[in-house]
């Protein structure tokens, strides 16, 4: 093993530890519930409604508890039927939970409206909902290319994306920025063009979408990967992950529970090491079929990274190995095009964008009736036993040998077939 890759890995796991004992130090300084009292909120997410009233992500601004200043929360506002304003005071009751807050209110005990400018963001979206006539297009371009929660589409569609093991592709992640970046590089030439790239990521990142764990993860390798290229050096994309996520939980100690954190990280993980050592497989095949066969072995070690930590909640879906290679032929020139009317304020023809989000919804919902499920229930124990074994064998086998990588899943697999 590379001693620079030691050196990331150890201090990584030290990070780990020490949020753990900040997140335990916390909890003792945090009741688990803080009481009543007003707060100052910002809608961060898309409100949901049911039956009894709204549920929204908001950013806690102020208010009278301040051990929770900064922090984001989630807010159920019973007999709400929308937001009053992007900002307001409200009267909550707040609990704490796994250093998550959770506030519960009634539409009459909003006190104030805060008036502020609209967001960037909110223009693009009230932009994109003028330009784009089709609701269901709508709902998934609020959801890939705005982030928001994935509730915000119809719910046969949630299901389809859900049973076919595809909901990862709705998540903004280094797949949007990287084409942010590659877009707006061939701009201007050379350096100019690094540095025009820097601009626009940042950008998206900070004004356009919400910076949850993988937007955050994603951002961090992008910058520093083109900082050091414009030093002319080759970056390390391993190094850089672990980089990543040590300077993330330094900062948001509680990402340390996260699932979105760590689907995230573990299957960039499982990425970068599946295409480690592979020459070999490179050079004994035609260089046309290249491409396609590495779009397959990328997803069954991205799937493979993530297996584990979805089977301690959820169903996994091995066909999705095979589903997101199709699917990805229409999300590419989807995610393009919807990167330009970003960039471009919605300017452009908006039938490209309709045509193909109706595509990529009509695809997912037709293999969504060939799809399989796997009940392959784990304790976190065994999730982080696999995931580390599996990862360990990735960084050293070579070639086809890699595929040994999912051997250490074969028995919990087996356990639970019979």
């Amino acid at each position: 093993m590379k001693g620079r890759h030691v050196k990331h890995v150890l201090l990584f796991f030290l990070v780990l530890l020490v949020s753990f004992l900040r997140i335990e130090k916390d909890r003792e300084y945090l009741p688990d519930d803080l009481g009543s009292g007003s707060l100052m909120v910002s809608v961060e997410g898309v409100p949901q409604e049911d039956e009894r009233g709204l549920k929204v992500k908001v950013k806690l601004l102020g208010g009278d508890m301040p051990e929770v200043y900064g922090k984001v929360g989630y807010l159920t506002l019973f007999g709400a039927g929308d937001v009053p304003s992007r900002n307001f005071e409200v009267f909550g009751h707040v609990k704490v939970h796994n250093g998550k807050v959770f506030i519960s209110s009634s539409w009459k005990d909003i006190k104030r409206i805060i008036l502020v400018g609209e967001s960037l963001r909110d223009k693009l979206i009230k932009r994109m909902e003028e330009k784009i006539k089709d609701t269901e297009v709508k709902a998934l371009l609020l959801s890939y290319l705005f982030g928001a929660a994935q509730n915000v589409m119809p719910f046969e569609y949630q299901a389809s994306f859900w049973r076919t093991g595809l909901l990862h592709l709705l998540v903004v992640s280094g797949f949007h920025l990287t084409l942010i970046a590659l877009i707006l590089k061939h701009l201007l030439p050379g350096r100019y063009g690094f540095f025009l790239a820097l601009l626009g990521i940042s950008w998206y990142a900070f004004f356009v979408v919400p910076m949850d764990p993988p937007v955050l993860r994603a951002y961090l390798m992008l910058l520093f990967a083109i900082l050091i290229k414009l030093l002319d050096r080759r970056p390390d994309y391993l190094s850089l992950l672990f980089f990543s996520g040590y300077v993330i939980l330094s900062l948001y100690p509680e990402y340390l529970t996260s699932y979105s954190f760590w689907l995230s990280f573990s299957a960039t993980l499982y990425l970068i090491l599946s295409g480690m050592n592979t020459n070999g497989i490179k050079n004994s095949m035609p260089e046309r079929f290249y491409p396609i066969f590495i779009s397959f072995w990328s997803t069954f070690f991205a799937f493979l990274g993530t297996a584990s930590i979805v089977s301690t909640f959820s169903l996994t879906t091995p066909a999705s190995v095979l589903f997101t290679p199709i699917v990805g032929l229409l999300f590419v020139p989807f995610t393009a095009y919807g990167i330009l009317e970003v960039l471009t304020f919605f300017s452009l023809p908006s039938f490209p964008l309709e045509w193909l989000g109706k595509a990529i919804l009509s695809s997912v919902s037709l293999l969504s009736y060939v799809s399989l499920t796997v009940n392959t229930p784990l304790s976190v124990e065994e999730a982080v036993l696999i995931t580390l074994l599996s990862a360990f064998m990735l960084y050293f086998l070579k070639n086809w040998w890699k595929l040994l990588a999912g051997v250490s899943f074969m028995p919990f697999l087996l356990r639970s077939l019979l």
